[in-house]
């Protein structure tokens, strides 16, 4: 069963699911979409994703980083 935002009942992805918990709360069972997280902290939706990009860069494991799946499967082909 897909997670959904408490707030406006859409379904969520990954890094909605991880911002919350880097923002929020990491024990957090239940989660905001990035609209209603934006809302709940009065700043724009870019602002979010700003920090989505900034976390991955980071390196946090709470966010799927699309390169590094990419870069291990090409690895693993190669040996």
């Amino acid at each position: 069963m897909a997670l959904r935002c408490v707030n406006c009942d859409k379904p969520l992805e990954g890094d909605e699911i991880a911002i919350y918990k880097r923002l929020v709360s990491r024990f957090a069972e239940e989660y905001l979409c990035i609209p209603c997280l934006a809302a709940y902290y009065q700043c724009s939706t870019a602002v979010i994703e700003e920090r989505i990009a900034y976390y991955k860069r980071m390196g946090c494991t709470l966010f799927v980083n699309d390169d590094s799946d990419d870069a291990a499967s090409e690895d693993f082909r190669s040996r």
